[in-house]
C-alpha cells in the first residue's frame, strides 16, 4: 500500500464533504455555519479525523457537534457513493480549535501591549 493512499483519501474525502455541506444537500440547520479545516485517515483507512470550525458562542458550538452526530451516518453514506474505496472509513468530528487558541494568543499580545502605554 502507498504510503500517500491515507492522504489522497483524505483529501478527497475533505473535497466531498465540504461539497455537501456547501451545496445545502444536508438539511440540518445546525451545520450550516461549519468549516473543514482538516481531514486525517489512518495508514489502513479504517477511521477518519474530521476537524472542523464553526461560528458563534459555545452553545452553537454544541449544536454543531450535535448535528454533525446525527447526520455523520448520512454523510459516510454519501461518501460511499461518491468515492471508488472498497471500505468507507468511519468518520469522527472533532472541533479545530486551532483558531480559537489563536485569537486567544493574539488578543493577550494586545492586551501586553496596552496594559501601560507610557512605559519607555
Amino acid at each position: 500500500m502507498s504510503s500517500f493512499r491515507p492522504e489522497r483519501v483524505a483529501g478527497q474525502m475533505h473535497k466531498v464533504i465540504s461539497e455537501l455541506l456547501l451545496s445545502g444537500e444536508i438539511k440540518d440547520p445546525r451545520v450550516a455555519l461549519i468549516t473543514l479545516t482538516e481531514v486525517r485517515v489512518t495508514r489502513d483507512l479504517s477511521l477518519a479525523h474530521i476537524y472542523y470550525n464553526c461560528l458563534g458562542d459555545d452553545a452553537l458550538k454544541q449544536q454543531a457537534a450535535e448535528g454533525l452526530t446525527k447526520v455523520g451516518p448520512f454523510i459516510r453514506r454519501l461518501l460511499g457513493q461518491q468515492m471508488r474505496l472498497r471500505h468507507i472509513p468511519e468518520l469522527r468530528f472533532e472541533y479545530d480549535n486551532s483558531s480559537d487558541t489563536g485569537r486567544r494568543i493574539e488578543e493577550l499580545l494586545r492586551g501586553d501591549q496596552g496594559i501601560n502605554p507610557d512605559a519607555e
